[in-house]
């Protein structure tokens, strides 16, 4: 025990010396340049103290990226420390782009596979297609590599080269490319379309960035031309970003001048509090339904706060993440940044959404959420109740709790909600989607592809797997886990999931056929959450119209 805590001390005060030293330099002004080089040689000897008495040798990044990263999760699971690489593909992401060759790529059975290149991306151009076994990159071979180091190689500076070798189903010989890097465009909404002819969705299912209020606009009014009258704005798998952008989000579904959020730090802290407003408002009132889910977290939890506290919408799906801290950027000398909790982020109610992290656990923290430890449990936050503007009841101090709170079932892109024999069963799905759009399976060759088809109009029940298809898929995942035997499936759990296969299948295939948007699109009927959307629009716009009236009344009074 003594050495174990002494270990830990060693790594707090050498995590907090790195800080310092780091942090220094763009938080102190020229007055304190002996402070900077006292705690530089400070650095320098804990440095070589180590490599000279530690057993192994040891790189120096990797250590003093723990040892902050260590000291930092130990305040919050929100404070990090971001490395020059890391930080450089945060800023890249808030950008909405990053260079590379632009595509999905995915894991399956130690091999890494293209799964959608995208539209007017070099990889398109290159000619790469869903199911492509990237075999080698720059003629290292990589046919047994996972897709993260797969993904480090294609990544790169826009304008350089680099050469993809993939394995394709139904060519002899490797096929090879080179393709020159380019900046890949990632908008924060992916998709947007008339789910019903009058009811537009939005699905801003990225994170919050520096375009995102742009895009909303474009959205808005595109689907408008169209003929929706009312909007789902759907925030699951939205991870938060930008507050500003979502401040502006909000805005276009507020009245000017109503609350957004406030923002508090420490008292007697510079700015300890802040509320920010709508400032211009909608221009007419429309109703609301917002999607949430247990992902939906921090600036898309700001945005489903102010629409369900002004009464402006309906919030529908699962309780949100719970993350109410407010993280500001400090940049370091060595490229890295430190990302620092200054704030709490109130809902105009005056909730707090975020979820207790007291036990230190960042395991108990991010994937256990319900009381009794159980993540696929969905528990309603009752600590902290508070009231909108039309008198209904909300509460805080666990995340965004849904006024119709409904789980999910089949969701093609939550991975997290697979049982554990589907997540066993994944990878036999995807390799036999593959060989299915290849034209490799008899009988079914109305399944087969020669590349993907991008602004393509879906027609009604495309690609439905039917019962030869399905049964094609028995056949093979039977001998694939005979053969794989460390995934210890049965013939019984294949039977038992052929359901869920079916629609699995289905959905690989309109994602080769198509992409991800319009696969998302075709199995929206599918999506559980997004038909009650469609089905609680009636109550969104009667609650929008109380809403309306109330403030009209208020601001004529």
């Amino acid at each position: 025990m003594k050495k174990g805590g002494q270990k830990i001390s060693i790594f707090v005060f050498f995590g907090l010396l790195i800080c310092t030293a780091l942090a220094l330099p763009s938080l102190v002004n020229a007055q304190d340049e002996a402070t900077r080089q006292k705690l530089s040689n400070q650095y320098k000897k804990a440095i070589d103290i180590i490599q000279e008495k530690y057993v192994v040798e040891i790189d120096q990044e990797t250590l003093t990226k723990g040892a902050i990263q260590g000291m930092l999760k130990s305040l919050d699971p929100h404070s990090d420390y971001l490395d020059r690489k890391a930080y450089q593909e945060f800023n890249e992401k808030q950008h909405s782009q990053y260079f590379g060759i632009g595509s999905h790529i995915r894991s399956a059975n130690r091999a890494t596979y293209i799964i959608e290149p995208f539209k007017n991306s070099p990889a398109s151009r290159a000619g790469l297609r869903y199911g492509d076994h990237i075999i080698a990159v720059d003629g290292k071979d990589t046919s047994n590599w996972t897709s993260d180091k797969v993904r480090n190689l294609l990544l790169g500076e826009k304008g350089t080269q680099v050469i993809v070798t993939v394995k394709r189903l139904g060519v002899t010989e490797p096929v090879t490319v080179t393709i020159t890097r380019d900046g890949i465009w990632l908008p924060s909404i992916p998709n947007y379309y008339l789910v019903k002819p009058n009811i537009g969705y939005i699905g801003l299912t990225r994170n919050f960035q520096v375009t995102t209020s742009r895009e909303l606009d474009a959205a808005m009014a595109e689907l408008r031309e169209k003929g929706a009258e009312s909007f789902i704005l759907d925030l699951r798998n939205n991870g938060g970003g930008y507050l500003e952008q979502a401040i502006r989000a909000s805005d276009k579904f507020l009245q000017r001048g109503q609350t957004v959020v406030s923002v508090r730090g420490r008292p007697g802290s510079r700015g300890d509090q802040q509320n920010y407003l709508a400032e211009n408002g909608m221009s007419e009132n429309f109703p609301v339904v917002v999607l949430i889910d247990r992902t939906t977290a921090s600036a898309s939890e700001i945005v489903a706060g102010a629409i369900q506290d002004h009464d402006r919408g309906l919030i529908v799906g699962e309780p949100s993440f719970g993350k109410g801290l407010v993280q500001r950027i400090f940049t370091l000398q060595n490229g890295g940044a430190l990302t620092l909790t200054i704030a709490h982020y109130y809902t105009p109610s005056g909730r707090l959404i975020q979820r207790d992290y007291s036990n230190g656990s960042l395991f108990e923290y991010y994937y256990r959420r319900s009381a009794n430890g159980d993540a696929d449990k969905i528990t309603k936050p009752r600590t902290d109740e508070r009231k909108t503007d039309l008198g209904r009841t909300v509460y805080g101090g666990g995340g965004i709790e849904p006024d119709v709170v409904i789980e999910p079932t089949f969701r093609y892109d939550r991975p997290e909600l697979l049982t554990t024999v589907q997540g066993s069963l994944f990878p036999s799905v995807c390799l036999f989607a593959r060989e299915l759009v290849g034209g490799q399976v008899a009988g079914s060759h109305q399944f087969k592809l020669n590349g993907i088809t991008y602004d393509a109009k879906l027609k009604a029940n495309e690609y439905i797997v039917n019962d030869d298809a399905l049964k094609a898929y028995r056949e093979y995942a039977v001998k694939f886990y005979k053969a794989n035997p460390d995934f210890r499936v049965t013939t019984a759990m294949i039977d038992e999931n052929l359901v869920w296969a079916r629609l699995q299948i289905r959905y690989e295939v309109l994602l080769a056929a198509y992409g991800s948007d319009k696969a998302q699109q075709a199995m929206s009927d599918m999506d559980v959450q997004l038909q009650r959307g469609i089905t609680e629009m009636p109550k969104a716009a009667e609650l929008a119209l109380k809403s309306w009236r109330r403030s009209t009344t208020s601001i004529i009074r």
